[in-house]
């Protein structure tokens, strides 16, 4: 007398059908999460020549370096100054938004001296754009 029972068959899954899935799921995560970093970005300023600022709060700082004497100068909106100058108009017109344009000549040490100067002055929206350089 036999009593063995025939052995079970397992039913196959196919993963095909999961993976595509998987592979869906995972395509729409990246574009959900690209359009999330897309509205955390800012815009950045154009890049002009010459800019006017008509709001007194916020001004623009160039800083240039002297080709033959290598003196590090100063323009703000477009006027001459020395280092004093600067803070002293800083502090006169109560600026609180400064934006920084050093040009490619310019160390980053010098940049950001400059900056960390103008934070302890006060101003807490400091902006940059960076003339002449190349970004590789």
């Amino acid at each position: 007398m036999k009593l063995s029972e025939e052995p079970k068959k397992s039913p196959i899954v196919s993963l095909t059908p999961l993976i595509d899935v998987v592979f869906i799921l995972l395509i729409f995560f990246m574009l959900v999460s690209q359009f999330m970093q897309l509205q955390k970005q800012s815009l950045p300023l154009a890049a002009t020549e010459e800019i006017s600022v008509t709001d007194t709060d916020s001004i623009s700082i160039r800083i240039k370096k002297n080709d033959t004497s290598n003196a590090i100068s100063y323009r703000v909106n477009n006027i001459e100054m020395s280092r004093s100058q600067v803070d002293a108009y800083l502090q006169e017109n109560k600026v609180t938004e400064v934006l920084l344009m050093p040009e490619a000549n310019i160390s980053l040490q010098t940049f950001i001296t400059v900056k960390e100067s103008l934070s302890t002055l006060g101003i807490n929206k400091i902006n940059s754009e960076f003339i002449g350089y190349e970004i590789n």
